[in-house]
């Protein structure tokens, strides 16, 4: 790792940093708005779920059967991989050796698919000793659970190898700060699942099959989708076993290891939240996956993205040792962080009850189903902006090619949450509830160790200017509250359903976004200003 001199945070110097800053953002921006797109469409998946599932023992099913290779998705490819990988890879890529990049991508590739295909096979083989040791307690008591469950899982797990393919692929093009198509392949995957459960759900025991068919066919259409461009910057996958000698093959195996833990733990927790909430009442399981949908589409709109773009930047900047830059890009992300995330948090838990109802409440999802996913969905949407912070912290770390201290911070975070699902949930009559407040304090828990360690690291942070970039956003947010409030106080969204209550709910979520940006347009919001400065070079290029 490059040295890392204990640097005073500056103040960002015209020129450079601005211009910088505004690649950073533009690239964000255009991140965010297929991110957007693609949880659109993942939304609209739920909603086809809840349709034709509701919260039944069908739906925790399915719950169950997606956990689990989600979960090794999230370890071993979107997370530990990507944060050991682009690291390498982006100093190959900068010191301009295009024959060496290649063989290491060929390298690499042949070891992670080897690795994947033997964690998919243990998967399929495995799955009922997983399902019957995890998810004992309430699941056996409804004939049939099990088996569906069982089978749901054994097919998931080849989803799981084809979308830790797609991952990698990703990872190389976001090391060519070519975040576009990797973006958009979301929506080909929520796509493939809504048509194979509207087209084909008459054909199965249950709709929960094609549910989980529909996600084999979006991994195919993933990969495929982004190979092309990978093709257009010359690199092409032919396995290679000489390539496994390439050290920066093992350099990134050495990192990757020990880090699988730390990169997963937001995963990790989830999975102890739903075995915990699996010994529940039914419609726990499912309850808690339909609000955390609603928690991670404010998580896409920005979060995501941020951090997507922040760490082939972070790595580049430490790979020249150039810590004021380092230190500047993470400020000013935060800062970005909380201007969309402080606002949909507080948004989000005061029209919790009306926006579950008008996107979730169809079909089998009844007025129970609600009531359950709204009471998770109170403590879930608590952590957005800490859960967010996390994410983009921790990449400072990843950049520096240090996964291990995250991944001790993870350990203790892991326990903590665990610990707190058990103590929230039955014994203080939370049930679900509970267990999402555990989350989101693990949250809070996760970013303050990683962000006392890095400040201890590298230095001062740029703490101050960080508190007074949140203080506007604060205030601006005061003001969004006060319009929602207006229309829940006259009871605007009372005793109406479907269309009605949508026609009521969308003009006051505008008018309430309208106010946050005139207020903090008002307040003088950094962030607000370089929005602004993006829309008007975009008029004058036009």
């Amino acid at each position: 790792m490059p040295d890392s001199p204990d640097v005073p945070a500056t103040k960002p110097v015209p020129g450079a940093d601005a211009a910088a800053r505004h690649s950073f953002l533009k690239s964000t921006v255009v991140l965010s708005g297929l991110t957007v797109l693609s949880r659109i469409v993942g939304l609209l998946r739920e909603q086809v779920r809840g349709y034709y599932l509701g919260t039944g023992w069908e739906s925790d099913a399915f719950g169950i059967a997606s956990t689990i290779p989600n979960m090794l998705r999230r370890l071993f490819a979107e997370g530990a991989m990507t944060a050991a990988f682009v690291p390498v890879f982006s100093g190959l890529r900068a010191d301009a050796d295009r024959e060496r990049m290649g063989k290491f991508f060929a390298g690499f590739m042949t070891l992670f698919t080897l690795l994947m295909l033997g964690v998919t096979i243990l998967g399929i083989l495995m799955a009922r000793p997983l399902v019957e040791a995890l998810f004992a307690g309430q699941f056996g008591d409804m004939p049939g659970k099990t088996e569906l469950t069982v089978g749901l899982t054994q097919v998931m797990f080849p989803f799981l190898f084809l979308v830790s393919i797609a991952a990698i692929v990703q990872a190389t093009l976001n090391s060519f700060h070519v975040f576009g198509p990797s973006a958009f392949t979301p929506v080909l995957l929520n796509g493939a699942n809504i048509l194979a459960v509207v087209l084909f759900h008459d054909y199965f025991p249950s709709p929960a099959w094609a549910l989980a068919v529909g996600f084999l066919a979006g991994g195919v259409l993933q990969t495929a989708f982004q190979i092309p461009y990978l093709r257009h910057k010359g690199l092409k996958f032919k396995p290679t076993f000489a390539g496994l000698r390439d050290p920066a093959v093992w350099q990134v195996a050495r990192i990757f290891l020990p880090g699988i833990f730390s990169a997963g733990i937001y995963q990790i927790n989830v999975t102890i939240a739903q075995v915990i909430a699996a010994g529940l009442d039914e419609g726990a399981v499912a309850s808690l996956q339909y609000s955390l949908r609603l928690q991670e589409l404010v998580l896409g709109v920005f979060a995501v993205s941020v951090a997507t773009v922040m760490l082939p930047t972070l790595s580049e900047q430490v790979h020249k040792a150039n810590w004021p830059a380092v230190k500047e890009t993470l400020r000013f992300s935060i800062g970005l962080l909380a201007f969309i995330t402080i606002p949909a948090t507080v948004g989000l838990m005061l029209l919790a009850t009306p926006i579950v109802r008008v996107l979730y409440q169809y079909g089998r999802f009844d007025a129970r189903s609600t009531d359950l996913t709204v009471w998770a969905l109170y403590f879930h949407t608590a952590g957005i902006f800490f859960i967010a912070m996390q994410r983009n912290v921790v990449q400072v770390f990843y950049a520096m090619k240090d996964l291990k201290t995250p991944t001790i911070i993870a350990a203790i975070v892991m326990v903590a949450h665990a610990a707190m699902c058990y103590g929230l949930s039955e014994p203080l009559g939370m049930l679900q509830g509970g267990i999402a407040l555990a989350g989101s304090i693990s949250a809070v828990l996760n970013v303050a160790l990683l962000y006392f360690v890095l400040r201890r690291r590298i230095g001062l942070l740029g703490t101050r200017a960080l508190v007074r970039s949140l203080s506007r956003t604060t205030g601006a947010t005061v003001a969004m509250a006060a319009v929602v409030i207006v229309p829940l106080l006259m009871g605007a969204f009372e005793g109406v359903r479907g269309m009605t209550l949508a026609l009521r709910l969308i003009p006051t979520i505008v008018a309430a976004i309208v106010a946050f940006f005139v207020a903090a347009h008002a307040l003088r919001c950094e962030e607000m200003g370089e929005f602004i400065g993006i829309i008007r070079r975009r008029f004058k290029r036009s």
